[in-house]
Formats: structure tokens, sequence, C-alpha cells
């Protein structure tokens, strides 16, 4: 009997040119996470299906994360048309995908988000992903500056989106990857004081029900972690 193949394609329709175009998949059966850091960034045995989450449609360079690809108002759709498709070369992105072709399919996502001037949230998102793609094949310089994107771009969408949204980032994820992303890039006073704003959400009783245990855990783990760190540094000095 033949062995069924981790990634399979599926069809949609472009949003913005109307073409039947097709995208790789990968059968939830052939997924075992292994591991995460502590920015969520996962390890998995096998195919692993983040590399497939940037749908690109060949015929016109469009893309989106494919939780979002069908989401794209009219006028955004006429920038697209304008700005990339004029420009574009018809390529294909389906089947199997290395580390290098994630890459380009999250540029060119990214690409159409700041063409649209996207949700910083969902640049963020982005910014993240090509990220930890660096961050597999060890390029610290390019993961950082990733890094340092999604930093800015969690920061305004913090600061200027509607994180009450079902299904969409929350505010207390929101935190907490801040603070994150502040202590792998060395800022560790202001990574304090974002986990502090987190914790101190905790202690409030109307707040308290919305933030999942496992989140507030992780951020005093990151919290001592960060104050252990600058304790370190300053016997070293």
């Amino acid at each position: 009997m033949d062995q069924v193949k981790a990634v399979y394609n599926s069809k949609t329709v472009c949003p913005v040119c109307a073409s039947k175009i097709e995208f790789t998949k990968v059968r939830s059966k052939a997924v075992r996470l292994i591991k995460q850091d502590t920015d969520f960034c996962p390890y998995y045995e096998g195919e692993n299906p983040m590399f497939y989450e940037a749908v690109i449609c060949p015929e016109c360079g469009y893309g989106a994360h494919v939780t979002s690809f069908d989401n794209i108002s009219r006028y955004d759709k006429e920038k697209v048309r304008n700005e990339i498709s004029s420009k574009w070369h018809k390529r294909q992105f389906t089947g199997p995908r290395t580390i290098d072709q994630a890459l380009e399919a999250f540029k060119i996502v990214l690409l159409n988000l700041t063409c649209i001037d996207g949700l910083k949230s969902e640049i963020a998102k982005i910014c993240m992903r090509i990220a930890w793609l660096y961050r597999y094949k060890g390029d610290q310089e390019q993961e950082k500056k990733f890094l340092n994107y999604a930093l800015i771009n969690y920061k305004k969408a913090y600061s200027q989106e509607d994180l009450t949204e079902e299904g969409k980032l929350d505010e207390y994820t929101c935190m907490y990857i801040i603070g994150e992303l502040c202590k792998r890039l060395g800022l560790y006073e202001e990574s304090t004081q974002w986990l502090s704003r987190l914790i101190m959400s905790y202690s409030d009783p109307q707040q308290k029900e919305k933030i999942p245990q496992r989140l507030i855990e992780s951020a005093r783990e990151l919290f001592q972690e960060v104050r252990d760190t600058v304790a370190a540094t300053k016997e070293e000095g």
C-alpha cells in the first residue's frame, strides 16, 4: 500500500484576480509538535506546517497568511493590482517547501501587507515567522532584525488596535510577546515593565479570568529570568 504523503494541494479562488489556484497544506496526521521556544517558535518532527502558512497566488502575486487570505477589501485589491501584480512574474508555490522557499513566500506576504498598510498585529505575526525561519537556519543577524520588526509592530498593535475581537491576538498575549521580544533583544528594563503589567493585570479580579493560567506562569518565569540576567550582568560589571 502506498504511503500517504504529508503534504497535499487544496483549491481556492484568488480574491484579487479571481484565478482558480492551488496551495499546499500539511495533513494534520503528519504533524507532531516536539517543543516550543518561549516566544512560541515551534519545532516539529517531519513536515513543518508553518512553512505553508503563507499562501501566494501564482498569477498575480497576492499573498496572505492562510487564515486571512480571503479577507481583503476592494480598495486594497486595487492597491495590490497596481503595486504588486503589475510587476509580478508568474511562478508556482505548490509542493514541499524548503526553509528558503518558505522565507520567499512569507516575504511576499509581508510585501503585500506593507502595500495595503495591513494590521500591525498581522505584520508582526509575519515578521515573527520570518524570524523563526532564520532561527532554523542559524542566521542570528537576520533573526534579530525581524524580531525587532515584530516588536515595533506588536507595540503599535497594542496601542492602536482593538485586541478584544474573538479569534485575534488578545492584549495579554500581546503584552507577553512584547516582554519576550524585549528580553531577546537585550531590552531588559522594558521587558520587565511589560511583564509586570501583565502580572499586575492578573491580580485584578475583572481581568484574571481572561488570562490563561499557562500564560501567567510563563510571564512569571520570564520575569524572574530577566531579573536574574540583569543581576548577573551587574555582578560581572
